[in-house]
């Protein structure tokens, strides 16, 4: 009976130790592909209700920056999506101007913007003054940033 106590506390203290390694450091990877979240094990996060920060960046496994998430002093609000180099190429963007999303060539360009812009104005008045083209305006552009197309 002895043998069988020991047996079963031995048992007992292997299990403990395969835990306490699954446990790890938050940031490590699991055999099984999983992610290490707060000392959770196979990617289970401790789910927050909120999130709060000025500025978000989301990299790759290289380190390059692909998503960022900001807002300014100036009430807007910026999504900006990068390829693998690391250039940006979509912008979605919610201004005092209005809502635009703005996709770009690989050399920065404005390839096309869907919305509020004032990358091409409605009506220039007297004073010089621009106007916004309107939250529902298209705007597409050669390579070289030239308008080939809007409405209206």
């Amino acid at each position: 009976m002895d043998q069988d106590i020991a047996v079963v506390a031995c048992i007992l203290v292997g299990a403990i130790a395969v835990v306490a390694q699954v446990r790890g450091i938050p940031g490590d990877v699991l055999p099984g592909g999983g992610l290490i979240i707060e000392g959770q094990a196979r990617g289970v996060a401790n789910v927050q209700d909120e999130v709060r920060a000025r500025h978000i960046i989301l990299v790759d496994d290289k380190g390059t920056e692909r998503v960022s998430l900001v807002s300014d002093n100036a009430g807007s609000a910026f999504l900006v999506m990068s390829d693998r180099a690391g250039k940006a190429r979509v912008n979605l963007s919610v201004s005092n101007d209005g809502p635009a999303l703005t996709f770009l060539d690989t050399s920065g360009q404005a390839g096309t913007i869907l919305g509020s812009t004032t990358a091409v104005p409605s009506h220039v008045f007297d004073n010089e003054i621009a106007e916004l083209a309107p939250p529902s305006s298209i705007v597409l552009f050669d390579g070289k940033g030239k308008p080939l197309f809007r409405t209206p």
